[in-house]
């Protein structure tokens, strides 16, 4: 009887156990939502940078276009019209790729799961049904 740990150390290694556990899940989450976090940054820098560097970058060649286009015989306005539709092309396109990138972004599966676990695995240890039955 003397070998046997007393209850009062059993129940203490138990709070130990859980805080270790409870500390290391919060530790995964974390971890989890920074790369998520990260991925999101990701999509969104491409989805500036496409807009940008459309209405920046390509300003003055449009503007040469629109003219260009009127100098072959069409009036101004329809010159820029022309060139109106090839920036709403270009600007589904970005869309679409920036759409696609964020279909990539995953949650926090992997800390979902460990969560689910851990709460089923104490439920059954209390003596209760898993969470979700």
């Amino acid at each position: 009887m003397a070998d046997q740990p007393s209850l009062g150390s059993l129940i203490s290694n138990v709070v130990r156990d859980a805080k270790t556990l409870l500390n290391a899940q919060v530790a995964l989450t974390k971890t989890e939502a920074q790369q998520a976090g990260q991925q999101v940054a990701v999509v969104s820098v491409f989805g500036i940078i496409a807009l940008a560097g459309l209405s920046m970058a390509g300003l003055f060649g449009l503007i040469a276009l629109a003219f260009g286009i009127s100098a072959l015989g069409l009036p101004v306005w329809a010159g820029f019209l022309i060139v109106t539709g090839i920036l709403l092309l270009l600007a589904i396109i970005a869309g679409l790729v920036a759409k696609v990138r964020s279909g990539k972004i995953t949650g926090l599966t992997i800390a979902q799961k460990e969560w689910k676990t851990t709460a089923d695995a104490v439920s059954q240890a209390m003596g209760k049904p898993a969470i979700g039955e």
